[in-house]
């Protein structure tokens, strides 16, 4: 894909019920490779990916945790995507990816933000991301979050360290 930089296209963030759901998956199917490309072993994303984006466990992170999704689209074109869910005061960022080729246009931002306006009244934000993903931990340090804890994490068989990164709201 090559660099997206029209500043005059239109963005928009766009709930994403059950049955958008495939749209989501599609997405992580090609953004996770290169945005976890020196992370995650190559040979582990595929079976990651499985596991994560199943469309019965995105559709139970709705149907039965709460979570809520949103689609980033640049002039008609799925972009990225997020979700969050609350638990207690706390807003939990769960997902948030967006295509290399449309990085630097604030949907990033804009995901987040709308997540945490889905949640009303909460205190603070919170989000787990991979101790070595140094571009998204910049990111998340431009937002105002900082390291709150190191945790591990398993994923399917794979176990990883996570930092917990957090701001007040």
């Amino acid at each position: 894909h090559r660099k997206l930089r029209n500043m005059t296209a239109t963005i928009a963030i766009t709930p994403i019920e059950i049955g958008g759901l495939p749209r989501v998956r599609a997405l992580a199917l090609e953004i996770w490779p290169e945005a976890f490309a020196g992370i995650i072993p190559a040979d582990r994303i595929p079976g990651m990916l499985a596991e994560i984006y199943a469309l019965d466990t995105l559709s139970a992170d709705i149907a039965e945790r709460g979570h809520r999704y949103w689609i980033a689209t640049v002039d008609g074109v799925d972009t990225g995507f997020g979700s969050a869910y609350r638990d207690g005061t706390r807003v939990w960022i769960k997902k948030l990816y967006v295509r290399a080729s449309t990085r630097g246009l604030g949907l990033g931002k804009r995901l987040m933000d709308t997540g945490i306006a889905a949640f009303p009244g909460s205190e603070s934000v919170g989000l787990y991301v991979n101790n070595g993903n140094a571009p998204a931990i910049a990111f998340y340090r431009s937002r105002g979050f900082a390291v709150e804890a190191e945790v591990p994490v398993r994923m399917g068989p794979y176990d990883f360290i996570d930092f917990v990164m957090a701001r007040p709201l």
